[in-house]
């Protein structure tokens, strides 16, 4: 038993020692108890101070990617004219409390950057065009949106256009809505091939083609150029095609757009032809075709 106590001691001292060893005691001048410092080597205690010396710079967007890299990824594909710094516009950020709940409080506030020629709204005084998220629902893609969301109030926005629909009544403003062919984002222009084929024999078309003649948000209001393709009117009025080219005439070879200046428009035969008649004759010339047949299938002789 002596010797596991004397065993126990020997332990407890070698403890001592080591304490001792670590610490140095330091009587302040004046006397009072002595306080014990801790034995931290000079440079250590240097490197320990020199690491708060140095000042802090602003988080740079890549430093920020690194934990938000969704986001980061997101403004990289789709961002736009949102690829800008991040402290742009997070200028205060890891500040977010649950306990405060001050969430819209340290958001950036699109009005910020975004504002009207008046300096007033950037999408004017319209109520419903006031809550941007509305429509540009991820500020980080602020051009992808979603269109079957948006597709009832486009016109909110595209007034004009509206207005085009509604003003000219056609299967694209019955039969369809904007999200049928601004589908896949905002600002997608389709090609008319996506839904439609060509009308017109033989003739490959591309969407401006069909535009040439056909603005796409009033289809039925045609307009052409002087120097339209007869071929193309044939793709809507193979009848009339058939009648120039049963009998060939000095007619078989005008341009449709040379009599028809205007869609369903319809010129008087003295036009081209003058007065070759008397003048009881020319009185009237819508009776030309009782003697020489239609403009599109002339009599023969």
């Amino acid at each position: 038993m002596r010797l596991v106590n004397g065993l126990v001691l020997l332990g407890l001292l070698a403890v001592c020692l080591v304490c001792l060893a670590a610490c140095e005691k330091r009587t302040p001048a004046g006397g009072g108890p002595a306080e014990l410092m801790s034995v931290v080597p000079p440079q250590h205690e240097q490197s320990r101070i020199a690491l708060y010396n140095t000042g802090v710079a602003p988080l740079k967007t890549e430093q920020c990617g690194q934990c938000h890299f969704p986001v980061y990824d997101a403004i990289r594909e789709d961002g736009g004219k949102h690829q800008l710094d991040c402290v742009k516009c997070h200028e205060t950020y890891h500040v977010y409390s649950p306990r405060k709940q001050n969430y819209l409080e340290i958001m950036p506030k699109c009005d910020t950057c975004h504002v009207g020629t008046d300096g007033g709204a950037f999408h004017g005084a319209d109520e419903s065009l006031k809550d941007c998220l509305n429509c540009h629902a991820d500020a980080h893609r602020p051009l992808l949106m979603d269109m079957d969301k948006l597709s009832p109030d486009c016109g909110t926005c595209h007034k004009s256009v509206a207005g085009e629909l509604k003003m000219n009544p056609s299967a694209h403003s019955s039969d369809v809505g904007c999200d049928d062919c601004h589908a896949d984002n905002h600002g997608k222009i389709p090609e008319c091939a996506d839904c439609h084929e060509s009308h017109s024999p033989g003739v490959e078309m591309a969407s401006a083609d069909c535009m040439s003649c056909h603005p796409v948000h009033k289809p039925t209001v045609v307009s052409y150029a002087d120097e339209t393709s007869s071929a193309i009117c044939a793709g809507c009025h193979a009848d009339v095609q058939h009648d120039l080219n049963k009998v060939v005439t000095k007619h078989t070879n005008v341009p449709c757009s040379g009599c028809h200046l205007d869609h369903k428009s319809i010129e008087p035969c003295s036009k081209c032809h003058g007065e070759p008649h008397s003048k009881t004759m020319m009185h009237d010339t819508a009776k030309c075709g009782d003697c020489h047949g239609t403009a599109h299938e002339l009599a023969a002789g």
